[in-house]
């Protein structure tokens, strides 16, 4: 009795962890993606030897519009994920 009663308070819903996890990768995923951009439009900088700033925006700009489609491709992956998690009943522990 003493086990069931133990089984009862460890089962829980795990949708909502679930989702909150998902949406922390999601976020981190987000910040990589922004350094990335970042560091490659400060080399593409470097290698061109230039200290002029709007080199550098110009280079960050190409690098963010070369990532986006991959990023936004990702975030309704994470989407489509999150939208699974939530409708479905089997995450229970």
């Amino acid at each position: 009795m003493l086990n069931s009663r133990l089984e009862m308070q460890h089962r829980s819903d795990l949708r909502p962890h679930l989702e909150e996890i998902l949406s922390c990768v999601k976020s981190l995923h987000v910040t990589l993606c922004a350094v990335m951009a970042d560091i490659a439009a400060t080399r593409k900088t470097m290698f061109d030897n230039s200290d002029n700033i709007e080199i550098y925006r110009t280079h960050l700009k190409q690098a963010i519009e070369t990532a986006k489609l991959l990023v936004d491709e990702a975030m309704l992956s994470y989407d489509s994920l999150m939208r699974a998690i939530s409708d479905s009943q089997q995450w229970t522990n």
